[in-house]
This record gives structure tokens, sequence and C-alpha cells, in this order.
């Protein structure tokens, strides 16, 4: 079914140098979240960015592109900083031909480096406190992200740093339906419920204290070894930073329970039997606290 919701475009400032990046601090946009339902998310179609709060979590924000390509330029980079930093002696923020030639690494494009996207409040304000101390110029999608967080009151910028007012608020970035085009991949509706669905899953770990609680006993204490070597192999082959243990069960529980889509996830992929698979989501599914997420079997 249709619901009304309103279309947002902003007009993104181009600045001239590091300096102006910072300067500028105070925006006029004053763009407000329609907050909606995930129904009214997920059938949600435009031509220009939308932007949510969830009407059943109030700290949970979505960035809802119109393409693959404008999601990448506003959040890849927060990616990399965030869950792919392993092998930099410190965390940084990579410039942009220092993300370029490791995207390309990868063997990815801006428009297929990551199909979805969540992040705290708290390592946004690390990522631009980082960009900051570093003079890292950024696109201006991503300046876009920052007023955005300024605005809404989720961070301040204070004596001369970035501040988290409510850092475990979360933000989430998800593709709309597109058709292919000639430098972006296919976004089918399937794919656009998966991606949702998997970034909610974040959502709801970052968020719900009894469920992030759960998933921790789930990966010490009923997946057996060789199961976590599993997911850490699997999610090694996405360039996670899987040293990061409270990462990688944030990642197991969001593609175990919450990923559908047999071409993200699977037995194959995971390199398990189906058997094996099934004996972990039942495990999951007869012990998880009530939350609102469809899992195997709801769908």
């Amino acid at each position: 079914m249709n619901h009304p919701f309103k279309h947002f475009q902003r007009k993104i400032r181009l600045w001239g140098s590091v300096g102006l990046l910072w300067a500028g601090l105070q925006t006029a946009w004053a763009i407000q979240p329609v907050s909606a339902p995930v129904a009214q998310v997920l059938e949600a179609q435009s031509q220009s960015l939308n932007l949510w709060q969830l009407a059943d979590n109030p700290e949970v924000f979505i960035f809802d592109f119109p393409g693959l390509a404008y999601q990448g330029r506003s959040f890849n980079r927060i990616t990399q900083f965030t869950e792919q930093q392993f092998s930099e002696p410190y965390p940084r923020v990579l410039n942009n031909q220092e993300l370029a030639r490791y995207i390309q690494a990868s063997r990815r494009t801006q428009t297929d480096f990551a199909f979805g996207h969540d992040v705290l409040v708290s390592e946004l304000v690390q990522f631009f406190n980082y960009a900051l101390r570093d003079k890292v110029e950024l696109y201006p999608e991503e300046l876009v992200i920052r007023d955005f967080l300024l605005e809404q009151g989720l961070i301040r910028f204070w004596r001369g740093f970035y501040q988290g007012l409510r850092p475990d608020a979360v933000v989430l970035a998800v593709p709309q339906v597109q058709a292919r085009k000639s430098d972006e991949p296919m976004v089918t509706a399937q794919a656009r419920a998966t991606i949702l669905l998997h970034e909610l899953a974040h959502a709801e770990y970052y968020t719900n204290v009894h469920f992030r609680k759960f998933c921790q006993r789930f990966w010490y204490e009923i997946l057996q070894p060789e199961q976590r070597e599993a997911f850490k192999r699997f999610l090694a082959n996405f360039n996670y930073a899987v040293a990061n243990e409270e990462l990688l069960i944030n990642e197991m529980q969001a593609y175990l329970m919450f990923t559908p889509d047999r071409h993200s996830f699977s037995a194959r992929k995971l390199g398990v039997s189906e058997e094996e698979l099934q004996s972990m989501r039942n495990a999951f599914r007869s012990k998880v606290p009530p939350i609102p997420l469809p899992m195997p079997g709801d769908m």
C-alpha cells in the first residue's frame, strides 16, 4: 500500500579549502526526517534522498538513497573507517586518493563497495574528528551527514572538536530500488528488503541491550569454535576487521538470521552444510528475546 511521505532534496555546498570545511558549521538546511514505520520505509521510492526516523525506535535514522553512487560517496569512507581498518597503525580517515586505491584493491567500485551501511553516532564523531585532525577533505555528500547530525542535535562542535550528544543513536543507509545502469548494478525489491532488514538487525543490536547480550552469549557459548571460525573466514572475504569481536558478533547475527537473500548469505558461502546452518538458526531462534524483526520461518 502507498503511504504519504515527504521527499527531501539537499543543495550540496562546495567548499574551496579544508579550512572552510570546518569553519561553516552553522547550516541553514534544517531538514527534518519523517517518522515512519518500517513498512513505509520499505515501500518508499523517489528520485531524491529520503530521511527517516523509525517510528517504533526513534534512536534509528535512515538515509534512503536514490542511487548507489550517491550512497557510496556518502558512506563508503565512513564504513572503511569503522569496519575495515585492520592494517593501519592507528585509526585514520583515508583521503580521496587512498580511498580510491583501497576500493580498487578490493575489486569494488564506489557503487558496490557496500550495499548498506550502519554506524553509531559515536563512531561518526570519531570519523569527523579524525578527518579534522588530519585535514582530510571530505566529499560534499559526507558533509551532508555531518550537518544532519549537527541539525538534529546528535552532535555538537565545541572548542575545536565534535562531541556526541546522543552517541548511541544509529544511522543506517540503504539504496532504493533501481534498474541496472551503465555504471551501477540493479537493486531489486527483494535486494532492498534484504539490505534494509540486515541493517535494521544492526540497529537492533546497538539499541536493544537484551538482544545484544543474547548475541554475545550465542557467539561465545552456543556456537562451536569451528563455527565462529567459519564466520570469521566469511567476513574476512568482505574485508571486515575480524580482530574486532564485537563487530564479528554484530555481523554474525545480521547475516545468520536477517539476510534472507541467498546471493548474499548461504550455507555454501559460510562453508557449512545446510543442516548445520539450520541448526545454528534453530538454536538462535529458540533462545532469542522478543524483537520486532522477522526471522527465518516468519518470511
